[in-house]
């Protein structure tokens, strides 16, 4: 598998895409050089993550993560909901504004009571345009997923500036909360100018049956290209799937004036 070449970040480069990483990384309990070795081979420029470190030490298994695959950590840690936003040192720079959105959930047993919210970051991309890139995990039981959706279509349309927003959405692409969030935003797998190959199918990662995983873009956004990673230059795809029980879905949208 080929991987594509990040873009050169030197004071004289001029780019005008941006490469966002979403990945459900199991609370950091699977192969850890897998994810870690993955992650630097792919090189994103955002990664948004789900399920970060929440219970044990949550802040310093976060900073940890972050050193080892050379990134800053923009949004998450011990008050972080399970959410993460880290970035390169370039895109940290041109941050205007970051945040947590709480977003309140229905408790009917155990599992409903894990914290939902909407982690985001605004971005200046040059001329005056700005860009918010937001990480998302909807919950499992369908009316708080359908709550959460609604939450993010408000925001969504309240942000005044593109936004590219996705995660573990723990649903298929015709479930009602998808349908919520296509509203107000695109499945950037369905408007790639470059199709990926094969259904991108994200879980659970050794045997993908469902693509719950994905990334959307409102208007304004071009999407370059979509895919859903399975190996990497150094991590095989045997390994790859011990990583993390997702498998992590990769997008590239072009952006005027970052």
């Amino acid at each position: 598998m080929s991987t594509t070449p990040a873009p050169a970040r030197g004071a004289a480069a001029r780019r005008s895409t941006l490469r966002v990483l979403s990945w459900n990384i199991c609370e950091l309990r699977g192969d850890l050089p897998a994810l870690i070795g993955a992650i630097r081979d792919i090189d994103p420029d955002v990664l948004l993550v789900q399920e970060a470190p929440r219970l044990v030490l949550p802040q310093l298994r976060l900073e940890w993560f972050a050193r080892r695959i050379d990134r800053r950590i923009l949004v998450g840690g011990r008050f972080g909901r399970g959410l993460a936003i880290l970035a390169t040192d370039e895109v940290a720079r041109q941050v205007v504004r970051r945040g947590m959105h709480k977003v309140s959930q229905k408790v009917t047993n155990a599992v409903s009571t894990y914290p939902r919210g909407v982690a985001a970051v605004r971005l200046s991309v040059g001329g005056g345009e700005q860009l918010v890139v937001s990480d998302i995990h909807f919950a499992l039981q369908e009316d708080n997923r359908l709550a959460h959706a609604r939450h993010v279509q408000d925001l969504i349309r309240a942000a005044g500036a593109p936004v590219v927003i996705g995660g573990d959405l723990n649903e298929k692409a015709d479930g009602p909360a998808r349908t919520l969030l296509g509203q107000v935003a695109r499945d950037a797998g369905e408007v790639a100018a470059e199709p990926a190959a094969g259904p991108g199918l994200t879980f659970p990662a050794e045997k993908p049956r469902a693509r719950i995983d994905a990334l959307y873009v409102s208007e304004g956004v071009r999407v370059l290209s979509e895919r859903t990673v399975t190996e990497t230059a150094s991590v095989p795809a045997e390994r790859f799937a011990g990583a993390s029980d997702h498998l992590p879905v990769l997008v590239e949208v072009e952006i005027p004036g970052f």
